[in-house]
C-alpha cells in the first residue's frame, strides 16, 4: 500500500509493507502528480482542494471519508479534528498502548492526546517555527526571515551573536518552553504521565524534551487505519 499525508505546505509519502513503512520522505506538490503509483493508495489531508485534485489523479481512499481513523474520537466536535492529528494518535497508541501525547512540529505545533483507554481526547495548537519566523519578518521592518536547521547547535544559542542567530535561538527556546509546559499541563489533566512522541518536519528540535522522536508518525497512523479497513472489508466479503 502507498500512503500519503498531504499537509499545509507539502506532502509526505511512503510504502507500507508487512506492517512497516519504507521509502518514506517528503514530496513537493509540484512533483506529487508526476508520481507513478500502483496498488492500494491511502491518504489523509487537511487541504480539501489538494485532496480533490489528488482524487482526480489517483484511485485513492481518504481517511475520514472512505475509512475511519482507527481510534475513538472523544472531542466535543469530532468532525472538526484534522485527519493528521487523528493519524498521529493512532500511531502513538499502537506504539505505546498507554496514555500518550504526540507533539507534531510543522506549520502548526499540535499536541495530540490519547487517554489510557486508547481514545483521542484533544490537545493544543500553536504556531510552528517557520510560521513564527515568517510572521516576525512580515510584521517588522528589519528582521529577516530565517530557516531553522534541527541538526544545527548554532540554531539553539541563547546568546545570538547576530540577528539571524538571535531569531533562531528565540524561536527554538520558545518551542522547547511550549512543549515542556504543554506536556506538564497534559500530565496534570490526565492525572498520569503520558508517553510522549515528537514528529513532523521540526520534530528533531525536541530531542531531549520527549520520550521518542519518530519521523513519519502521521503516515504510520494513516497506514494502520487503512490496513484495518481493508482487512475488515476482506473479511466481510469472504
Amino acid at each position: 500500500m502507498h500512503v500519503f499525508d498531504l499537509g499545509n505546505t507539502r506532502g509526505h509519502q511512503a510504502r507500507w509493507t508487512n506492517g512497516r513503512l519504507s521509502s518514506a520522505g517528503p514530496v513537493s506538490y509540484d512533483d506529487l502528480f508526476k508520481l507513478s503509483v500502483e496498488g492500494d493508495i491511502a491518504y489523509a489531508t487537511v487541504q480539501l482542494k489538494m485532496g480533490a485534485r489528488f482524487d482526480r489523479a489517483f484511485d485513492a481512499r481518504r481517511m475520514g471519508r472512505d475509512f475511519p481513523a482507527a481510534i475513538p474520537n472523544r472531542t466535543l466536535r469530532p468532525e472538526r479534528v484534522g485527519a493528521d492529528r487523528l493519524a498521529n494518535a493512532v500511531a502513538a497508541w499502537a506504539r505505546a498502548r498507554r496514555a500518550c501525547v504526540v507533539v507534531d512540529v510543522g506549520t502548526a505545533v499540535t499536541f495530540d492526546v490519547v487517554n489510557a483507554k486508547g481514545e483521542f481526547v484533544g490537545g493544543m495548537i500553536a504556531p510552528g517555527p517557520a510560521l513564527q519566523a515568517r510572521s516576525l519578518h512580515e510584521h517588522t521592518s528589519l528582521l529577516p526571515e530565517v530557516k531553522i536547521d534541527p541538526s544545527s547547535p548554532r540554531d539553539r544559542r541563547a546568546i545570538g551573536r547576530f540577528t539571524e542567530e538571535a531569531i533562531k535561538g528565540g524561536i527554538h527556546a520558545g518551542l522547547v518552553g511550549l512543549v515542556r509546559e504543554g506536556l506538564s499541563r497534559v500530565r496534570r489533566e490526565l492525572g498520569k504521565r503520558p508517553t510522549s512522541f515528537a514528529t513532523g518536519g521540526g520534530g528533531a528540535l525536541l530531542r531531549g524534551c520527549v520520550d521518542h522522536v519518530v519521523d513519519w508518525l502521521t503516515l504510520e497512523g494513516i497506514a494502520i487505519s487503512a490496513q484495518g479497513y481493508l482487512r475488515d472489508s476482506s473479511d466481510r466479503l469472504a
